[in-house]
Order: structure tokens, then sequence, then C-alpha cells
């Protein structure tokens, strides 16, 4: 599991399951915008989340004690 910053980009529609311990802490998904990061949602429970990721610079970032993984 990480538990540091990670940032992807999709040249191409993807669903992927993003596993996520939270250790009470969050995990925010975010989009880059222009020169921007935008938040889209944060995640504060442990779990396996499916998402819809667009053709975008994405990123996952855990905070205080959290831990992720991205399964393709």
């Amino acid at each position: 599991m990480q538990t540091t910053t990670k940032e992807e980009t999709y040249d191409r529609a993807m669903r992927v399951t993003l596993g996520v311990k939270a250790n009470g802490g969050s995990v925010a998904i975010q989009i880059k915008m222009g020169d921007s990061w935008v938040t889209a949602d944060t995640l504060w429970n442990d779990g396996a989340y499916q998402l819809n990721i667009p053709p975008a610079t994405v990123r996952f970032v855990p905070s205080a004690g959290a831990a992720f993984e991205v399964f393709a």
C-alpha cells in the first residue's frame, strides 16, 4: 500500500478499483485542470471503491496515516 502521493496520466477512460486503508486519515482524488488541482472526492473509510477515471492527469493524495492501492 502506498502512503505518498501518486500521480498518473491516463490517455483513455479507465475503470479502476481504489483500495483504501484510512487509518484515521483520508485519501483525496484530484484531477488536474489547467495549472490547478481540483478535488473530485475524499475517502475517509476503509474499502474498495470503483472509479471511472477520465482521460486526464489524476493524483491520489493520502493524509494523516492513510494508505491506498490502485488496481487497474
